[in-house]
């Protein structure tokens, strides 16, 4: 059985249609994007008045090889600012971006000696309100953090005694908590606090050997960091 149908109402029909189909594509679409645009990003971030622990770099504290004459010395840092580059990428599901950093220190060991601290860290940043241009952020992630001090190593193993560079390596995790605005979709500026906990547990010395410390010893400190993000 077939029962006809007015032509207006036909008519009517595909007019709602076309509304309605374009409205249907967008939906999902506002559903998985926020006010800044997701995809791969570069950024830099600074971090304020960072120190080590003078509990461990004091200047007077040495590692000593066991049964051995193979010294590795543990020297005494001043506050230094940090940059750091990141290179990550931003997705809606979930509303977190992965990023891959890494920072390094230039600073004076006991006003004799220079050293480098560098790390490379693995972190996730969860975004809140994202469909505004103020986005709360927490970060959690790991590090992978070492630190070569400049002729931090020396051996009485011979006559002329050898000096050579120390590097101390372990692991880390990172947390911050901050906010980052958005002025424009692609180009955020973050503001957070960051605490960070480190563990070096093993060491290079002049021999080139790979020692494991006992004890080894832990790093913690928190600073201020502000942070730059450009979204391709």
């Amino acid at each position: 059985m077939t029962c006809p149908v007015p032509g207006k109402l036909v008519t009517l029909a595909l007019f709602l249609l076309t509304l309605a189909t374009p409205a249907w594509s967008q939906e999902p679409e506002q559903e998985q994007s926020g006010f800044a645009k997701e995809g791969g990003y570069i950024g830099v971030a600074g971090l304020f008045d960072v120190k080590l622990n003078r509990d461990n770099f004091d200047g007077g504290s040495i590692y000593q090889k066991v049964n051995g004459v193979e010294f590795l010395i543990l020297p005494l840092f001043e506050k230094a600012n940090m940059i750091r580059g990141i290179l990550g990428v931003r997705s809606q599901k979930p509303r977190s971006s992965s990023v891959t950093t890494g920072r390094s220190i230039r600073a004076r060991s006991g006003g004799t000696g220079e050293a480098t601290f560098q790390a490379i860290n693995v972190d996730g940043r969860y975004f809140f309100a994202t469909n505004g241009r103020v986005q709360p952020h927490l970060l959690a992630g790991g590090s992978f953090p070492w630190l070569s001090v400049k002729d931090g190593s020396f051996s009485d193993a011979t006559p002329n005694a050898d000096v050579g560079n120390a590097t101390y390596r372990g692991f880390g995790v990172n947390t911050e908590a901050g906010v980052t605005v958005y002025p424009h979709p692609q180009f955020g500026i973050g503001v957070g606090y960051r605490y960070r906990l480190m563990w070096f547990d093993r060491a290079t010395g002049v021999s080139k050997t790979d020692f494991e410390l006992q004890p080894r010893f832990r790093e913690n400190g928190g600073n201020l960091v502000i942070t730059g993000l450009f979204t391709f």
